[in-house]
């Protein structure tokens, strides 16, 4: 049981160091204007303010992301720490707060990405003679 505790934590120490990757593109893409190139994105912005809303949105989303991993480190700690009534209650409201953080990070990230105007990606042209 305790090499798949290991496991979990290193799996969401992983998922949060991706996240972190991904906001700072994110960070990349609202100071500049512009795409990280990707590609595997079938849409992109249409325009730079598009593409700061878009990056926002994916900002938010990472952020919600970050907080969910939070909160499943949280709930593995209490083993160790030792569960009394004080931790149990500030354990419950961090992770009550954690997740309420979360979702409405996650529905505003909807709300931008849904007045975002997108454009489909040119294909290359093949040129050849």
């Amino acid at each position: 049981m305790e090499q798949y505790r290991q496991l979990v934590l290193v799996l969401l120490a992983v998922a949060a160091v991706v996240t972190l990757a991904a906001a700072a593109a994110s960070f990349y893409e609202i100071r500049t204007g512009r795409l990280v190139p990707l590609a595997i994105r079938w849409r992109i912005p249409a325009t730079p303010e598009d593409i700061r809303k878009n990056a926002l949105a994916g900002l938010l989303s990472n952020l919600a992301a970050l907080l969910i991993d939070l909160m499943a480190l949280l709930s593995l700690l209490p083993s160790e720490v030792g569960l009394t009534s004080t931790t149990a209650i500030v354990y419950w409201a961090a992770g009550g707060t954690g997740l309420l953080a979360a979702g409405l990070s996650m529905l505003t990230s909807v709300h931008l990405r849904g007045e975002v105007r997108y454009r489909e990606r040119q294909r290359p042209s093949s040129d050849r003679a």
